[in-house]
């Protein structure tokens, strides 16, 4: 389940068992204080019950038992009204309430709590269970003497019933707070990992390139980790840097060595050594290559390095347009260029070098029309797009254009890094170039790179 994968959602998983499990517990235990409370309330009521019967019975001027009065709880008229009571003498039942009718109260079976020792357990007149307590008593003397029982009963069902109506009623209270606590246990993780939210939207914004580093404040969890990126984008700022510095310094060491070999292979041209001559001139323009393919590399970045880099795609393509239309039939060529406030996670430099190699090999190949689109698509991304009226790129070719050394079938060949070079380039950027044909017919060389529109 993907939200298991989520910070959040385990917390509320472990929050919802917790919460479950201490209310289920808290459930059991106030049921069982509940029952010990009847129990308790039970006994307090057959022990009432059973001095009210008590008071009710004397010896007459005979010596003979006798009831002065019937017991106050007008139930014990009621036939089967589930409140008994009786006086035995022995086996005999000498007194006995007219709610047991024609039925009577067995032998009890069991004692039905711990709370009191004459507390029992018994089947009523209908074969329902009873709360029973009975209670020895002695009246008269010497002969006269008379050993009763006096028993009072209450049926079981009321008080079951009480108790179920409680557990239902607790029940539904501990649900209501299970769902207030773990609604306040989502609320405290969401508020708890806000910081991490922020920094993620940071991230965003560090790879949209319109930030160089993690501003706070954040708290202390968080901020050795923000700190810690911080310095990881710094040291490979840095080292990217250095790198780009050396591959220039390489570029411009090479470059008096290449010119004089170049020169030396023009010597022996006018020498009349022509075939020496084009075998140096050959060597040097597959070290160029070489040389042109590694610097291209030398400074892409990676897709990490994009963190912190913004380039202007509006004013890039703006100034590069304006170069077009100083060279050879660029002023003669309808130009469309982006609206302003197009940005991407790229560095400038390979952005304009992307940028001039292709849209001079539209200046090229178009007969009238060129034009360059960036359209916003899913994942923060922008598609761009350069397209020509020109004969466009054969499909046979289309594979081929991409690999370093070969051209689009024209007869003219590309000038700047070459196709190969600019796909290396994006490349680590996370794109790749493709090839299809414009809405006039000609070449369509797309792109996406991430950033916002």
């Amino acid at each position: 389940m993907n939200w298991l994968n989520s910070i959040r959602g385990r917390l509320a998983l472990a929050s919802a068992l917790l919460i479950l499990l201490v209310l289920t517990a808290a459930g059991f235990g106030l049921n069982l204080l509940f029952q010990s409370y009847i129990e308790k309330r039970v006994a307090q009521e057959l022990r009432g019950r059973v001095l009210d019967l008590a008071g009710a019975i004397k010896l007459d001027a005979d010596g003979k038992l006798a009831l002065t009065r019937s017991p106050s709880d007008p139930r014990y008229r009621t036939p089967y009204s589930g409140v008994y009571w009786y006086v035995r003498e022995g086996d005999t039942k000498v007194f006995r309430s007219r709610s047991l009718w024609d039925g009577d109260i067995s032998k009890p079976a069991s004692r039905a709590g711990a709370s009191d020792e004459l507390i029992q357990t018994a089947a009523g007149p209908n074969e329902d269970t009873l709360y029973l307590l009975e209670r020895t008593v002695v009246l008269g003397e010497g002969q006269a003497e008379h050993s009763l029982v006096l028993g009072v009963a209450l049926d079981k069902a009321e008080i079951a019933a009480l108790s179920s109506s409680f557990g239902s009623e607790t029940a539904t209270a501990l649900g209501l707070m299970g769902l207030l606590l773990f609604g306040g246990a989502w609320l405290q993780a969401s508020y708890g990992l806000k910081p991490l939210e922020a920094l993620r939207q940071q991230l965003a914004v560090l790879h949209k390139g319109e930030r160089d580093k993690l501003d706070g404040p954040f708290p202390h969890e968080v901020e050795n980790l923000a700190h810690d990126l911080n310095a990881l984008f710094g040291r490979q700022r840095e080292m990217i840097g250095r790198a780009r510095e050396r591959a220039g310094t390489l570029a411009h060491g090479l470059k008096t060595p290449m010119t004089v070999l170049y020169g030396e292979a023009r010597r022996l041209d006018v020498a009349g050594q022509t075939q020496p001559a084009t075998y140096i001139r050959e060597q040097l323009d597959q070290i160029r290559r070489l040389l042109d393919r590694e610097l291209a590399r030398a400074r892409a970045h990676g897709e990490s390095a994009s963190l912190g880099l913004h380039a202007d795609l509006s004013a890039t393509t703006d100034r590069l347009v304006d170069l077009m239309k100083r060279m050879p039939r660029g002023n003669e060529i309808d130009w469309t260029v982006p609206p302003p406030g197009i940005h991407v996670a790229m560095d400038a430099d390979d952005l304009g070098e992307v940028l001039g190699n292709l849209l001079d090999n539209a200046r090229k190949w178009a007969r009238s029309k060129v034009a360059v689109e960036a359209v916003a698509v899913e994942g923060g991304l922008v598609r761009l797009t350069i397209s020509d009226d020109g004969p466009g790129i054969p499909d046979a070719f289309r594979e081929k254009a991409l690999e370093r050394g070969e051209g689009t079938g024209g007869s003219e060949s590309s000038s700047g890094l070459g196709l190969a070079i600019v796909a290396e380039l994006i490349a680590p950027y996370g794109s790749e170039l493709k090839l299809e044909t414009s809405a006039w017919g000609g070449a369509a060389i797309s792109m996406e790179l991430r950033g916002t529109v």
